[in-house]
C-alpha cells in the first residue's frame, strides 16, 4: 500500500538546518530518513539493532556497536516498518525511549540521548493485538500521536479511478522506452477493465499491478494468483458469496445474477440456458445489462 513512501515522505520533508556561510545543510541529506523491516530480522538481533551493544555483551560481540536509534540524527527519521510484530520485551524497551528519550546499549547501564523522530507502520489490526495481549497498550499511545492510513490499490481506484492509467504509466515508465509508455499504458488499462473489472480486489496491491504490466508486455496475459481457489477480495464473486451466505439475497437476484455470471462466459443464450436448465426466452430475461458490463 506504499507504507515506506508515505513514511519516506514525512521524513524527508523535516527541517534541516541550513549553514547559510558553508552554503550546504549541517546533517547529510542521505541520512535524514533510514528504514528497518522488523519482520526481516531475527527476534535475537532486533535488540542489538535497534540499541546497539557494548563489547562482550553476547557471544560474537566483538566490538561495540551504534544501534538504527543511536545513529538516527538529531532531525532524522528512523521508519519501524512491521511494528506489529516486535516483541512484548523490546516494546517495553523502546516504550521507553520514546518516554525518555534516552536509550541504553545492549550490554551497558549508560544512558544515551535519542534526538530522531519515529515513524512505524503495520498492516495488522492493532486493536485485535493489544485485545489479545500481544501488543502492549501503552506503547501503541506512545506511538499513536499522527496516524495516516494507506489505502489498499483497490480502494484508490475506487476512489479514484484515473489513478489506473496514472500508476499504469508509472511502471511502464521503468519497463519500456518513453515513446512507448503511453501505448503500454493503454494497453494494460484496456486489460485491466475487460479482463479484471474495476471491481478487481488488487491483494497484492501496486506489487500486483507491477507484476501485471510485466506480465503482459512478456506474455501478452496475466492471470491473478488464486491461492487455493479462494474468490478474489472485493470481486464480484467475493460479494455475491458473502450476500449468499448471509442471506441477504433474494432468489430472484440470485437468479439474474447467476445468470448473468455464466452468460458472460458462454456468449451464448442457448448455451447458457443448456448449462442452467432454462429456456432461451428466461436467459435473455434473467441477464443484467448493468451487471454484465461490470463483470466484463
Amino acid at each position: 500500500t506504499g507504507k515506506e513512501l508515505a513514511a519516506r515522505a514525512i521524513g524527508m520533508s523535516r527541517y534541516l538546518p541550513f549553514h547559510e556561510k558553508s552554503e550546504c545543510f549541517l546533517e547529510e541529506v542521505a541520512d535524514s530518513f533510514q528504514a528497518l523491516n522488523i519482520a526481516a530480522l531475527a527476534p535475537e538481533l532486533l535488540e542489538s539493532e535497534l540499541f546497539g551493544h557494548a563489547k562482550g555483551a553476547f557471544t560474537g560481540a566483538s566490538s561495540d556497536r551504534v544501534g538504527w536509534l543511536e545513529g538516527c540524527p538529531e532531525h532524522g527519521t528512523i521508519f519501524l516498518d512491521e511494528i506489529g510484530e516486535l516483541d512484548g520485551t523490546i516494546q517495553i524497551k523502546l516504550l521507553r525511549t520514546l518516554q525518555t528519550r534516552e536509550l541504553q546499549r545492549v550490554g551497558e547501564s549508560k544512558s544515551r540521548p535519542f534526538s530522531g523522530k519515529v515513524v512505524s507502520a503495520t498492516n495488522r489490526n492493532l486493536d485485535e493485538a493489544i485485545e489479545a495481549g500481544t501488543f502492549r497498550q501503552d506503547f501503541y499511545y506512545r506511538l499513536c500521536a499522527d496516524i495516516v492510513y494507506t489505502p489498499q490499490l483497490a480502494a484508490q481506484l475506487k476512489d479514484r479511478p484515473a489513478d489506473l492509467e496514472m500508476l499504469i504509466g508509472h511502471v511502464a515508465a521503468r519497463l519500456v522506452n518513453a515513446d512507448e509508455v503511453a501505448a503500454v499504458t493503454e494497453q494494460v488499462a484496456t486489460f485491466v477493465r475487460k479482463k479484471l473489472g474495476m471491481d478487481y480486489g488488487w491483494p497484492g496491491n501496486i506489487r500486483e499491478l507491477e507484476q501485471c504490466v510485466r506480465n503482459l508486455l512478456i506474455q501478452g496475459e496475466y492471470a491473478p494468483h488464486r491461492a487455493g481457489g479462494a474468490l478474489e477480495p472485493g470481486s464480484m464473486a467475493s460479494k455475491l458469496s458473502r450476500a449468499f451466505l448471509a442471506g441477504e439475497i433474494s432468489a430472484s437476484e440470485l437468479l439474474d445474477t447467476y445468470t448473468t455470471w455464466v452468460f458472460q462466459k458462454t456468449e451464448s443464450y442457448s448455451e447458457t440456458g443448456r448449462k442452467l436448465g432454462l429456456d432461451r426466452r428466461t436467459v435473455k430475461s434473467r441477464i443484467n445489462p448493468a451487471l454484465l458490463r461490470r463483470f466484463k
